[in-house]
């Protein structure tokens, strides 16, 4: 009974702070919108066992740089120590096995992911993939979210109560997503939101008082 009550209110608060939610979703999108179009990710293969990797973004920034196998471990990891807009490096990819790989490039809550695949001839490389963390907002009671679905997966979003699930709202495959949730209702506490894709999980911590 409780979790039907709150879902009715949650609907009831969409409606009800609408024009706000999308005031603030808006701010949030067009600034994710702008910060995801600056970082660029690119491999340049020279042979079938080395590649350039190229990085650039608009503003000075540490980049965090990681290469995952198909089995999702990590071969190899690099955060630069100084800001800058640019790095290059040729890499060496004869110790690797032959395969599937994914290059991630994260700077201020950006992601940018290119998929690669080496084998005995070449290597070959995927679109480039943009993933940008969610904008989560909670005042006065009122959560809103906001997300920016590139890739189009499906989405949910899941309230929990320690290991409790509170409450649990499919969203789909929509790219802009807007969300506003009334918790006044809650009992006070601690609640994990968790925003989940088909790939990864995003968690922002609720202190309901």
């Amino acid at each position: 009974m409780f979790v039907l009550y709150l879902k009715q209110k949650n609907m009831k608060t969409i409606k009800s702070i609408s024009k706000v939610t999308m005031l603030i979703a808006f701010v949030a999108f067009a600034n994710t919108l702008m910060a995801t179009g600056n970082l660029k990710v690119n491999i340049l293969p020279l042979t079938a066992e080395k590649a350039v990797v190229a990085i650039s973004n608009s503003d000075a920034s540490n980049f965090q740089i990681s290469i995952e196998n198909g089995k999702g471990e990590v071969v190899y990891y690099k955060e630069t120590n100084a800001d800058s807009k640019d790095f290059r490096k040729i890499f060496d990819f004869s110790k690797l096995e032959k395969g599937d790989y994914n290059l991630s490039v994260s700077v201020d809550g950006s992601t940018t992911e290119r998929s690669f695949k080496i084998d005995s001839r070449n290597i070959a490389v995927g679109k480039e993939k943009n993933t940008m963390e969610p904008f989560f907002a909670y005042k006065e009671g009122i959560l809103v979210l906001s997300y920016l679905n590139f890739a189009e997966e499906n989405l949910s979003l899941n309230f929990y109560d320690k290991n409790d699930l509170v409450y649990s709202k499919k969203i789909g495959d929509r790219f802009n997503v807007n969300e506003g949730f009334d918790l006044t209702k809650l009992a006070n506490g601690n609640y994990a939101v968790v925003l989940s894709t088909d790939s990864k999980s995003f968690t922002f911590n609720v202190d309901v008082k």
